[in-house]
């Protein structure tokens, strides 16, 4: 009896509890980046059989971000997250451009979001949601159509957007925990993206990364 609870006891001190204070982490994965046309503006090309009216690519991801949690349950963190340029998109021609088009996309963001955690119990695991706002900056690495690519300035666009997603984190201590999170941005709020003044498009993107971090 005496050695199941001593088993017992160092079974729970096993189980590392995220209570209040601040964090930060560093995360890397793969963005899902896509981009869909705007069919007023572009109702005759993409029209065009065989041609896509919306394309999603694949692409790394880095950032940074930090936080503070209120309790085991509810906190705020704010972040930086970096698209890299995405594998090419075979889409419609921009603007006036006839025929198909070859382009990739990159974007940048800041964000502010709410945290909300559910430790399972008796474990080092825990899931949670995030929720908030986030500031993106996107654009086309590249755009090329079947006569010539486009030199100088590219389509781009800038604004705000809903943030949101979940994951699933591990505590390997007491202050360093890892974790794996699915976050997406711009699915209800794509990011405008001009060309010479028009509207051409909607940016939003959807990420899988792997994370960790420090909790002071």
């Amino acid at each position: 009896m005496r050695k199941f609870l001593i088993l017992m006891g160092c079974s729970i001190s096993g189980a590392y509890a995220l209570g209040d204070g601040f964090y930060v982490g560093i995360d890397g994965g793969v963005a899902f980046q896509n981009f869909i046309y705007n069919n007023s503006t572009l109702n005759t090309q993409i029209g065009s059989t065989g041609l896509v009216v919306s394309g999603t690519a694949p692409g790394a991801q880095l950032g940074a971000f930090g936080g503070y949690m209120f309790d085991r349950h509810w906190g705020i963190e704010g972040g930086y997250q970096y698209m890299f340029n995405s594998s090419n998109i075979t889409g419609a021609g921009i603007g006036n451009l006839g025929g198909s088009s070859n382009y990739n996309l990159n974007a940048q963001l800041v964000d502010l979001l709410a945290v909300g955690r559910l430790p399972i119990e008796d474990s080092n695991f825990a899931v949670y949601g995030k929720l908030g706002m986030a500031y993106a900056s996107a654009q086309f690495g590249q755009y090329c159509t079947s006569v010539a690519c486009a030199t100088g300035s590219l389509p781009s666009g800038s604004g705000f957007t809903v943030a949101g997603g979940i994951g699933l984190e591990y505590m390997f201590t007491r202050h360093w925990d890892m974790h794996v999170e699915m976050m997406n941005y711009g699915g209800i709020m794509p990011i405008n993206i001009t060309s010479g003044g028009n509207t051409i498009g909607g940016w939003s993107d959807t990420s899988l990364t792997l994370a960790g971090a420090w909790h002071f």
